[in-house]
C-alpha cells in the first residue's frame, strides 16, 4: 500500500515539475520571438514601406525608451527622422547599423531630436564598411553640420588618416536646409513632401509617396487644420503623443502644471483625436511619449468620439509597423 502512496506521489511531483518547465519554456519562447522581431524584420525587404519607432520617448532620459527617432524604409532604402539620444546603439540593436542609411531629415533641432547625431554621423562613416554619402534635409542642418565638423575637425582628420575616405564626412555630404514654407523633392525613389507645423522653433513634418503608400511624420506640433490635409488617407501616420502620456511619473502636485504648460507646444488628445479624424489616416502611431503608461482604450473613446476610424498604435523603441 505504502508503495503504491510513493508512486502516485513521484508520478504528480514528476508532472508538476514537467508542466512548470513547459511553461517557463513557453514564456522564454515568446521573450525571444517578442525580442526578435525587430531584427528580424531587415532579415526582409519590404515590397513598399515599413516603419520603425527608433526612440519613442520624449525629453526627459527614461530607462526603456530613447528619444525621438522614427525610421522610414522604402525597399531597401532608408530615411532617418531624427537622431535623438541612443538611436545609433537602439539601430544596431535591431540590426541596422548606421552606416545603411544615407538619408537624414530633421523635423526640428531641439535636444531630444538630434541629441544622438554626432554618434550617426560620426560612427556610420568611420571604418572600412563606413557611409560614403550622406543627405542631410530639414532646419538648421546647414548649421548643424557645420558646428559638428568645426567642434571634431581634429578629431575627423585624425580618423580619416587611419584610411576612411572623407567622402560622407568632408564632402558627398548633400545639405538641403529649410527656409520656405513648403518642400517638395525626392530621393532613392520616394516623393518627399514638407510643410512647417506649429511648434516653438522652426517644425516640419514629412510625407513620403510612392506606389499608392504612404507614411507621414509629424515632428512636435499642436492643432493645424493644414497638418490634417497634408496627412490625408496616409497609411501609417506617426504623430506627436506627447499628451497621450498619464504623466503617473511625475508628482501629483505637479502634474497638472506640467500638462498646461505642454499645451502650449504639444496637442492635446483631442486635437490628436480631431487632426486623425481629418486626415483618415490608416494607422496612427502616438510617438514623442510622455512620461508614464499611454492608456489605449481610454484614448480609443476619444478618437472615437471624434469619427476615427483607423488603428491606435503606442510607439515603443523598435516596434516595426507595416501599412
Amino acid at each position: 500500500m505504502k508503495g503504491k502512496f510513493l508512486f502516485l506521489f513521484l508520478l504528480v511531483f514528476m508532472f508538476i515539475i514537467s508542466g512548470c518547465g513547459t511553461k517557463e519554456s513557453a514564456i522564454a519562447d515568446k521573450k525571444s520571438q517578442q525580442n526578435n522581431t525587430a531584427s528580424s524584420a531587415f532579415e526582409t525587404v519590404p515590397d513598399g514601406f515599413r516603419v520603425v519607432t527608433v526612440g519613442s520617448g520624449n525629453p526627459k532620459t527614461e530607462v526603456g525608451r530613447g528619444a525621438p527617432s522614427t525610421l522610414v524604409q522604402y525597399n531597401n532604402k532608408f530615411f532617418l527622422v531624427d537622431s535623438g539620444e541612443n538611436t545609433t546603439s537602439t539601430l544596431l540593436k535591431i540590426g541596422l547599423p548606421a552606416e545603411k542609411i544615407t538619408n537624414m531629415l530633421f523635423t526640428h533641432q531641439h535636444v531630444d531630436h538630434n541629441g544622438g547625431f554626432w554618434n550617426f554621423f560620426i560612427d556610420g562613416w568611420q571604418g572600412p564598411t563606413g557611409r560614403r554619402s550622406l543627405n542631410l534635409v530639414g532646419p538648421q542642418v546647414q548649421e548643424l553640420y557645420d558646428t559638428t565638423v568645426n567642434f571634431f575637425k581634429s578629431d575627423l582628420e585624425y580618423r580619416s588618416s587611419l584610411g576612411w575616405p572623407k567622402d560622407g564626412i568632408f564632402t558627398n555630404v548633400n545639405i538641403k536646409d529649410f527656409t520656405e514654407n513648403q518642400y517638395k523633392f525626392e530621393l532613392d525613389g520616394v516623393k518627399i513632401t514638407s510643410i512647417p507645423v506649429p511648434h516653438t522653433v522652426p517644425t516640419y513634418a514629412y510625407r513620403f509617396d510612392a506606389k499608392g503608400q504612404s507614411v507621414v511624420v509629424s515632428g512636435d506640433l499642436i492643432y493645424s487644420d493644414k497638418f490634417a490635409k497634408f496627412a490625408k488617407n496616409t497609411d501609417i501616420l506617426v504623430i506627436d503623443g506627447m499628451l497621450a502620456s498619464d504623466f503617473s511619473f511625475v508628482p501629483e502636485q505637479a502634474r497638472e502644471n506640467l500638462k498646461n504648460g505642454l499645451k502650449q507646444s504639444h496637442a492635446t488628445i483631442e486635437d490628436l483625436a480631431k487632426m486623425a479624424a481629418e486626415s483618415k489616416a490608416k494607422k496612427l502611431v502616438l510617438t514623442h511619449i510622455g512620461l508614464g503608461k499611454v492608456d489605449i482604450p481610454s484614448i480609443s473613446k476619444v478618437f472615437s468620439d471624434a469619427g476615427y476610424k483607423g488603428k491606435i498604435i503606442a510607439a515603443e523603441d523598435g516596434l516595426v509597423i507595416n501599412p
